[in-house]
């Protein structure tokens, strides 16, 4: 057995995995002997998780404590008392809390707004009381990415009556196929009485379809005289829209028309902190300012800057920093260890227990459509392989690898469990 104070078992455990892997995950890591036990305390709950799950043993066997460790994060009061609690409460790689989406709802809640959006956000509430009135209908705008879905979303998620909610796509879709198939009274039923929420997203798309804005206005007539909440939204304000029928146009600003804009400096940085916090992840001041400083056009922007961080640092094994930050937002080129995309595919189908051939089902299963996910991810992130090359690989098309590369990158930022996979694979490409 092991002999000495915190300080002694600091020692051995940075002999027994690496000065990087030790200022990574112990730099910050505080110890005490308490009657027999070693409480091991943690700067948060990501880093005690993956202390527990990756270096328990090491500690274990670097230390004197009879009575077991204890392992705590200073931003929670809840203790984990040793690691086998931990492992048996750990979401499985098939389980509903890791499937797309999941645990991903849009809510007012998590939309974090400044000054610059607080019209927007405030009129999206108001529909949940009834308070709307001569505000309706409700007209979002602003360019791609600000959070107009967002609010749509958390309009749908927290709303207890029928909502409908479609893209002006979809929208013009039934229409036309109502009008060639002889069943515009389905259609208009389904738009005016089914429901008694109406959202609309992306009007713009309505441009120029004279029979589709025809019969929005009667549509919309209808649902707001008789006090149904709409909400449209849209890439630029109404009057910049071509091709718009002037009635039209007059009855979708007749309610509100509320702005959207990209997050100013002090809200870029709360949507970085909490984002980073939301997800378990450890960002330091310096990255915080640098990430929220860097021009961006919307959220998505801001965010997908995080998410590139989030990603690197995963797949690297780096402790995030300054120089870190500066590499994933290209300002420094460094060189990605470049894999094939047949042994990055084996090694996620290694770490899955699957065969190649089951990454490469068609089916939706979340044992083989997670998985494949991560493996068309990494393939993207490892490999010097195409789009077009990865989706051959698979039997897909490129869309679907955009698809899947997407999905994976937001939720190495809200998912720690998915960063600890992803590292493993990592592993097992450099191992």
């Amino acid at each position: 057995m092991s002999t000495g104070g915190w300080e002694a078992t600091r020692v051995r455990v940075r002999r027994k995995i690496g000065l990087s892997a030790f200022q990574t995950w112990f730099a910050e890591v505080e110890g005490s002997f308490e009657d027999g036990r070693l409480i091991v305390s943690c700067p948060d709950t990501f880093v005690r998780d993956w202390i527990v799950m990756r270096y328990d043993t090491i500690v274990q066997r670097a230390c004197d404590a009879p009575r077991g460790i204890v392992y705590r994060a200073r931003k929670s009061a809840q203790a984990v008392p040793g690691a086998a609690r931990f492992t048996e409460s750990r979401p499985g790689p098939s389980t509903a809390a890791q499937q797309p989406g999941a645990g991903d709802q849009h809510t007012f809640d998590n939309f974090v707004s400044g000054q610059e959006n607080a019209l927007a956000l405030e009129a999206a509430r108001t529909l949940l009381d009834g308070s709307l009135g001569g505000c309706n209908p409700l007209l979002i705008n602003g360019p791609t990415g600000v959070g107009k879905s967002h609010l749509c979303e958390a309009i749908q998620n927290a709303h207890q009556e029928p909502i409908l909610y479609r893209s002006s796509e979809e929208f013009t879709s039934e229409v036309t196929q109502g009008i060639r198939g002889n069943r515009m009274p389905e259609v208009r039923h389904r738009y005016r009485r089914a429901a008694n929420v109406l959202i609309l997203e992306d009007i713009q798309f309505l441009e120029n379809k004279k029979a589709t804005q025809i019969e929005l206005f009667h549509t919309l007539e209808h649902l707001v005289s008789r006090g149904r909440p709409v909400v449209l939204t849209c890439d630029r304000p109404p009057h910049e829209l071509r091709g718009i029928d002037e009635k039209l146009r007059s009855r979708l600003t007749s309610g509100l028309v509320a702005g959207m804009v990209a997050p100013e400096m002090a809200s870029r940085t709360r949507i970085l902190r909490d984002s980073a916090a939301a997800g378990g992840v450890h960002l330091p001041d310096g990255c915080l300012q640098l990430l929220a400083s860097r021009p961006v056009r919307s959220t998505r922007d801001l965010l997908s800057g995080l998410r590139q961080v989030v990603a690197r640092a995963t797949l690297l094994r780096r402790q995030i920093d300054l120089g870190l930050v500066h590499e994933a937002l290209g300002a420094i080129s460094v060189p990605t260890p470049r894999h094939s995309i047949h042994d990055i595919s084996s090694a996620v189908a290694r770490t899955y227990g699957l065969g190649l051939e089951q990454l490469q089902t068609r089916s939706r299963k979340a044992q083989f459509s997670r998985p494949r996910q991560i493996a068309m991810y990494l393939c993207r992130q490892l490999s010097e392989a195409s789009l077009q090359e990865i989706a051959d690989l698979f039997g897909r098309d490129h869309s679907t690898v955009s698809y899947a590369v997407e999905a994976v990158e937001k939720r190495t930022l809200s998912k720690p469990q998915l960063r600890y996979e992803l590292e493993e694979i990592a592993n097992r490409l450099t191992g």
